[in-house]
């Protein structure tokens, strides 16, 4: 373990000029349709790219992510990356905050001061968090794994030892969404006494055992999963059996990173048809940018294979554990499917929102969190 450094981001300028080259040689495939049915836009594609390349400003872009306390820390041979921003008031809860793919950190940063100052955001100070928005191992501005096995499983003792070790929090609170959801259940199956709850919420549409005592609300769910599964799935198949294959033309391509990721965000986002209606240009290419510039698909996208070969612990948890469930996040889940195999001390169903709940809705999660853990301070 090392303490926490400062860090500060800065992508070499070589690494910006070449990414406008490559860019501007993009060799386009031919299409047959438009629209959104046989996968990305192109149309769409062309003119974010065309933005990426001649008008998106990353300097812009990196000093509004400077102006977030960025550190790095050596957790069992891996640096991690975080965000730190200290709460206001005399006792704010520390609170982990784990995102999933294809995100980044960048989707907690809108969110962080409704935690961090509540008061000034029509909440309570009492209510105050010390945010630690993390990315994982392999993501962003962590280090890459150099070696096979590092699975939800691996990570997890690391955001342990981030959180105790390094940064000196006894208990702590956890918001994790997708593969970062798969880190906080372990946590909480492996150092349940070190949390004082966990907070999430998401679809999962993988389905494994099917049982037969289905309740009518979980048929119609499994059927939904099961066509989601078929039609949408492909994706996660691929980079859970052949990552690497993929990532070497997604580490090569900018415009064939940009179609693979905004592809989900178009998929699974709540915007009605209208992307830009929920994030920025600028805040897609952000965190387009932060994967090209660290070269992390492979390493992201590698994180499918590690869980199917190593999935953990599985089961209830003895931590407090809330859900925040938006419908418009793939598909509805009833609450008795997730109580089969998991804690649910409360439940908020909410229609608005998708999978990036945090971003899409971030006044929402701020206020469920803050009426969740609550009670637990």
């Amino acid at each position: 373990m090392s303490a926490a450094q400062p860090f500060t981001i800065d992508v070499p300028q070589p690494t910006l000029d070449d990414l406008r080259q490559r860019l501007e040689r993009t060799r386009w495939p031919d299409t047959v349709a438009t629209g959104w049915d046989f996968g990305i836009d192109q149309a769409y594609l062309r003119e974010l790219v065309g933005y990426w390349q001649r008008g998106f400003d990353w300097r812009a872009e990196e000093a509004r992510l400077n102006r977030f306390a960025n550190f790095r820390a050596d957790v069992d041979g891996l640096r991690l990356h975080f965000v730190h921003e200290r709460g206001t008031g005399p006792a704010p809860m520390p609170l982990l905050m784990l995102h999933g793919w294809p995100s980044s950190f960048v989707q907690m940063l809108e969110i962080i001061p409704l935690l961090t100052d509540p008061a000034a955001h029509g909440g309570d100070e009492a209510d105050a968090f010390d945010v630690v928005a993390a990315s994982l191992p392999g993501y962003g501005f962590s280090d890459r794994p150099t070696e096979p096995g590092t699975s939800v499983a691996r990570m997890a003792p690391r955001f342990q030892g981030l959180m105790t070790d390094v940064l000196g929090y006894e208990r702590y609170g956890v918001r994790a969404s997708d593969l970062g959801a798969g880190v906080s259940g372990q946590l909480a199956l492996l150092t349940p006494a070190s949390l004082i709850g966990v907070h999430t919420g998401g679809t999962n549409p993988f389905l494994f055992q099917v049982p037969d005592d289905l309740s009518p609300a979980e048929q119609e769910f499994v059927a939904k999963a099961q066509q989601w599964m078929q039609q949408e799935l492909a994706y996660a198949f691929e980079q859970s059996s052949k990552p690497q294959t993929l990532a070497v033309g997604l580490n090569d391509s900018p415009a064939g990173l940009a179609a693979w990721i905004i592809e989900k965000f178009w998929r699974w986002s709540d915007h009605g048809g209208d992307l830009e209606s929920v994030f920025t240009p600028d805040e897609l290419l952000t965190n387009l940018t932060i994967y090209w510039a660290t070269e992390t698909i492979n390493s992201s996208i590698r994180l499918y294979a590690e869980n199917v070969r190593d999935p953990g612990q599985s089961g209830p948890s003895e931590v407090p554990t809330a859900y925040l469930m938006s419908s418009q996040d793939f598909f509805p889940t009833p609450r008795e499917w997730v109580e089969r195999q998991n804690r649910v001390d409360r439940w908020t169903a909410i229609d608005r929102g998708g999978h990036f709940l945090e971003w899409e809705q971030p006044e929402l999660v701020a206020q469920d969190l803050r009426e969740f853990f609550r009670p637990l301070r």
